[in-house]
């Protein structure tokens, strides 16, 4: 079965269509309080800069395998993001407690509803794809000079978080 080859952009897209979907439809997040009269919101740009320092960044990944190709796709944010997520996922008030078990799993189940939602948009594509298995990791991945890595910020209700596709760079 011929399959055409798919960039890092376009999975980097399907990523973000599919993670939007999911936090329309599957994520509640509490509206946020009202600012007092006359506050202003924190700027945009001191939240993106939380994405780029070099802090852990906990968060899910799963493998999309095919016969032609295989890729991760992995979302994080800071450990409090994680909680967030979770809780929202789980239905918790945000005053809740949420362990560190319940983070990793909720997150990791976030990562595998949004991969497959990656997995039906491309499946038209490539028919052999396959879902691996979702993991929590709580450090970076340190990607090798084999790998080649795509990342986007996206806003997941209060939440910035980075998307990340990883897969083995291609032969020149």
């Amino acid at each position: 079965m011929k399959t055409t080859p798919i960039g890092m952009q376009e999975w980097m897209e399907y990523f973000r269509q599919a993670t939007q979907e999911v936090v329309a439809t599957a994520l509640k997040f509490e509206a946020p309080a009202k600012a007092e009269k006359g506050a202003k919101p924190a700027p945009r740009a001191k939240r993106a800069a939380a994405v780029q320092d070099n802090a852990p960044r906990p968060g899910a990944y799963i493998a999309i395998l095919s016969e032609g190709s295989s890729v991760h796709l992995g979302i994080t944010a800071t450990a409090e993001g994680c909680r967030a997520m979770a809780r929202s996922l789980l239905g918790l008030h945000s005053a809740q407690d949420v362990t560190d078990q319940e983070t990793g799993d909720a997150v990791s189940e976030l990562m595998n509803i949004i991969a497959g939602k990656v997995k039906s948009r491309i499946s038209e594509r490539d028919q052999t794809l396959r879902l691996g298995l979702p993991m929590f990791v709580q450090g970076r991945i340190q990607e090798t000079g084999s790998m080649e890595r795509q990342a986007a910020e996206l806003e997941v209700g209060p939440v910035t978080c980075q998307l990340l596709v990883y897969r083995n760079k291609r032969p020149a």
